[in-house]
Order: C-alpha cells, then structure tokens, then sequence
C-alpha cells in the first residue's frame, strides 16, 4: 500500500508538471472554443492511456516474478504456490490501477483547465501559470514521497537485521549432517500392539544398520518444526502444571548433541519394566526445583503421570534449548522415554499413535542416504514410504518463515520505493531547473556564479529531503511500536538504523539533484537569456 501510494503521488506529480508546462496550449484550446469539461477529457484520457501501458507491462513483470519466486514461496508459505498469478488477483489489480489512473490524471486535468485563458495567452512562455503556488504543490507531493520511502527502508532495514540476529542465536543441538524424517503413523496397523516393539525399535535397529549411519533417535517433535507442542499435565510436590512434552529415544542426545547441565539422559537400562524416569530442561528445573536457588535439587524429585498409581522420577536436566520458535527463549520441557511407554501409558494414544520423527546423524551425503532409508520405511510399513524426508538445516532455514519473506519483499519494496522517491526528485527539479531557465541566465548576467546556481538548486533539494526525512522519522517511529512483536535483536526506535536508513536516502537523493543542479550550473549564458 505504501509503495502504490508513492507510485500514485510520483504520477500526479509528473502530471502536474506535464499540464503546467502544456497550459498555453490549453489556453489555446480553450481560447478557439474547447469547454473545461473537454480539456479535462483529453488530459484524463492521456493519463489513462499511459497507465494502461504501464499495466500490461507491470502484468508481463508480474507473471515473470511469480515464476521466480515460485519456489521461494513454497518452501515459506504452508500451502501450495501456483506458478502463475491468480487472474481474480491479476483483475483486481488491475481494477485499482484503473481508479489510482483515474485520480492521478483528474487532479492535474481539473487545475490546468481551471487556470485563466487570457493569463496564459498573454504571457506566452514556458513559464506561465507556474506560480509559487504550483512549486509549493510539487514540493509537498515528492515531501511525501521522501517520507514513504524512508518508512519502506526502515521496515526493510528491521527485518533484515531480524534475520541476521536471528542467525546468530545458539539453538542449544547440532543441525549439521541431520536427516529428519516425518513419520505419520498408521495407527490402525498396529492396533492393540505396544508399537515401540513391533515398529519404533526394529526400524532404529535397520536405521542405525545402514552405511555411513553415525547415530539415529525418534523424537515425537524435532525442535523448530511446524508441528503444534505438545503439553503434559502433571503433578509435583502437591501442584499441577502444564509443560511441553517430547517421548524421545535414548541415542537421540547423541543425534541432536544435547547437553546434559546435571544428572544423566536415558540409557538402555530404561525399558517398560523398568523405574519410570523423565529429564527435565533448565527451564523446567528454575521454575519446580525445591530450591529456587538450586536447580538441580529437582533431581530425584517424583510426580505422578506416566504410569498410573507409579512416580515418575526426575533423573536429569538438559541445557536449554530453542523449541519451536528461534525468537523465543526455552520454556518449561519434560522428555519421556518411549522404551518406557506402554498401552497402558495414559498418553500411550496421544505420542506413539500419531506422529514421530526419525533423526538420522549421517557421513555421507542426504542425496546418498535419502533413497535407501525410504526403502527402509517401506519395509517397515508401507504407508511410511513417501514420508516427508528433509534436513535439519533446512528445517532451521524454514523457520524463519514469514520473517524471511516479507524481509525479501521489502527489500524489492523498498528498493523500488527508493527508485521511485528519486525518479520524482530528480523529475522536478529537471523540469524546475528547464523553466527558470531565463531566470537563471539573467542572475550570471548580473554576476551570479555558476556555484552560487548549484548551490540553488541543491539547497531546494535539500529542503524537501531534510522534511521529507523528519516526517518519515516521525512514520517510522510509530512504526516500530506497531511491528515491536515481529522483530528480534533489533530495537523498535533503533538509532544505527534510522540513522543509517535516512543517510542513504538524503544521499541518494542529493546524486539525482546534483544533475539538474549541474546542469542549471552550466547552462549558456546567451542561450538561457533567448529562451522563453
């Protein structure tokens, strides 16, 4: 919206300069005869016809984008991404190019066939009609634009950083060298059977069997994957809570390279006839232990949950880690061993009857690896062959998600509004530059030098940025207040980047008025003295 809106005002303002510069030749036509509402006609007509130009080629550089981005936006966007625009999309566009055509073309059209006849007549020149009034209108609408644009890097410029401080953050496991497989289980296959036997145990088994396999665990949810976490209601010390809970397998601390900051993780030892025992992460251990001073006094403690009428005792505590949002810290975790789940494990339905993930640390390749353990998951249930298989990298990537697209956007938004926002500065000041040209030739006549024009021209360019700046300031501070939950890392009102962010635009903005400066600078003295 920000960016049709500085495309709107740059059209407006083109226009307006268009019709001040055609207004003897409307007096003219008004003059043999042509009504108001006929000079409005022709000018609307004209404006239209370029828009509608511009719309068939905004349409073929629409289709061409959507192609390129097609698979950017199926790896970001949970559901599938056509190739090809929408045409309900495409025609609604097109439809609010049509009314924005109509409103940029009406204002300039409605002014210059309201300007007085005998004025312009009499006068004769390129100059008349172009009073203070028509600078100070341009002046206000590339103002505005100004103003947009630095709103657009600053958003942009948020994001981005979002990312990068993203990509710093210590996820608390290894992601290297990690396949993840997304195992939906079919349940009514093994119905009345305790699964972790007939199916989880001999397909680790042939997993960790296969060439170039270093280490292989189930987990109910591997970190950072799109799967809602699952809670666990649970009783310590007289209190019940809630907390996120995973059924893992002993070697999957070895897969993931999970850090152990007291006690011990799942051994071999911890099989269904086993003592009931659950690990717990620093989270989990702050907020329960005994001792609020002590975390690791959880250790030992019981709560009843996994099997009925036995406790379930806390045996170790992980290091924190990042679980299903990078953005957020660890919250509270307890980890089940699912040798230890059986049938008669109150969530026994809810873990091992649904989903589970297969993570596989390899040496070779994921290309080499990823045909053989689908014949794997062939074997050991047919509905497991076309299970999703991916990276744990990749999946860390995607998690980024809507973060890493819009940051993608906005860097073609902002880049375009920044074009924009400099085609319009340079575009007036030409245009100003081309109808004072008389002007300036009478101020070298009488001693004027041509740096004293330079600095004319710059310092009206530097007007119009420095207020088109502070107004876009003032946007983007409001701004930060509005997307404060979208960003991480980053201040809301971060000086480096609104700093940084409006030194780019200020000099982006003085390198497209320093050309019609330059050149109102050397114009010839005789020529300019001629010129109407």
């Amino acid at each position: 919206g920000v960016l049709w809106l500085i495309a709107n005002l740059n059209v407006t303002n083109l226009l307006l300069a268009r019709s001040t510069a055609r207004q003897r030749e409307i007096a003219m036509r008004g003059a043999l005869g042509a009504s108001r509402g006929r000079v409005v006609q022709q000018l609307m007509v004209e404006g239209l016809t370029f828009s509608g130009a511009a719309a068939v080629l905004g349409t073929a550089l629409a289709v061409g984008s959507v192609k390129l981005l097609a698979r950017e936006l199926s790896q970001t966007l949970p559901l599938p991404v056509p190739s090809r625009p929408d045409l309900w999309i495409l025609a609604i566009l097109l439809i609010l190019t049509f009314f924005s055509a109509l409103t940029s073309s009406a204002w300039p059209a409605i002014l210059a066939a309201r300007a007085p006849i005998e004025a312009a007549l009499r006068q004769g020149g390129a100059q008349s009609g172009t009073g203070r009034h028509d600078h100070r209108l341009r002046e206000a609408l590339v103002t505005v634009e100004i103003a947009m644009a630095l709103l657009l890097l600053v958003a942009c410029r948020m994001l981005l950083r979002t990312i990068y401080s993203l990509r710093q953050v210590q996820l608390g496991y290894r992601t290297d060298h990690l396949i993840v497989a997304s195992l939906s289980i079919p349940s009514f296959r093994f119905a009345a059977q305790n699964m972790t036997v007939t199916l989880y145990e001999p397909l680790l088994q042939r997993v960790q069997h296969m060439h170039g396999v270093r280490s292989a665990g189930l987990m109910s949810e591997v970190p950072l994957s799109n799967i809602a976490p699952m809670n666990l209601g649970l009783r310590i010390n007289g209190t019940v809570f809630s907390s996120f809970f995973k059924a893992v397998s002993p070697d999957i601390r070895q897969v993931f390279g999970l850090k152990l900051a007291a006690g011990r993780f799942f051994d071999t030892e911890d099989t269904s006839a086993s003592e009931p025992v659950m690990v717990v992460n620093q989270a989990f251990a702050r907020i329960h232990s005994p001792d609020r001073n002590n975390p690791s006094a959880i250790l030992g403690t019981n709560s009843i949950g996994l099997r009925k009428n036995f406790p379930t005792r806390i045996v170790g505590i992980l290091e924190d880690e990042r679980q299903a949002n990078m953005a957020e810290p660890s919250k509270p975790e307890i980890d089940i061993c699912i040798t230890q789940i059986t049938p008669d494990s109150k969530f026994y339905d809810r873990i091992e009857g649904v989903e589970m993930d297969l993570a596989v640390r390899t040496e070779r390749p994921p290309t080499e690896m990823i045909p053989e353990l689908r014949e794997i998951l062939r074997q050991a249930s047919p509905e497991l062959q076309n299970a999703p298989i991916t990276t744990m990298d990749q999946i860390v990537e995607d998690s980024y998600g809507g973060k890493r697209l819009a940051a993608h956007l906005l860097e073609i938004f902002g880049g375009a509004a920044l074009l924009l926002c400099v085609a319009g500065l340079y575009g007036l000041l030409a245009y100003i530059v081309t109808q004072r040209t008389h002007e300036f030739g009478v101020r070298i006549a009488l001693g004027a030098q041509r740096g004293n024009l330079l600095w004319l021209v710059m310092r009206q360019a530097a007007g119009m940025l420095s207020l088109g700046a502070a107004v876009g300031l003032g946007l983007a501070l409001a701004l930060g207040q509005l997307v404060r939950k979208y960003i991480y890392g980053v201040s809301a009102n971060d000086g480096w980047i609104l700093a940084g962010t409006t030194a780019l635009l200020l000099a982006s903005g003085l390198i497209a008025a320093f050309l019609p400066a330059h050149q109102a600078a050397n114009a010839n003295t005789m020529e300019a003295l001629r010129a109407e």
